[in-house]
């Protein structure tokens, strides 16, 4: 299978999180926004979404194990995903 390798960027920090590997760019994207809107007390994604953004930086094929890079492509915005708070 081919996976994603995707990275948040930390704007304020200036620094790439560590990567992680997804099944497809739209699994990514769904996770990545409900962390945005997951409320707790030590989530950076849900106090500062305006600060991270999620990044595809290549493919992973898991049978020949080939890794292959790309340049960084900002596949989706925290602050736009942050969703209003339901009553």
């Amino acid at each position: 299978m081919i996976y994603k390798i995707v990275a948040i960027r930390d704007r304020a920090g200036d620094l790439f999180s560590q990567p992680a590997f997804v099944n497809s760019r739209g699994a990514a994207i769904r996770s990545f926004g409900d962390e945005v809107n997951r409320k707790a007390e030590n989530n950076q994604l849900n106090t500062h979404p305006e600060d991270f953004d999620l990044y595809e930086i290549g493919t992973f094929d898991d049978s020949t194990g080939e890794l292959i890079p790309t340049t960084p492509k900002q596949i989706a915005v925290g602050k736009d995903l942050k969703t209003l708070p339901q009553p």
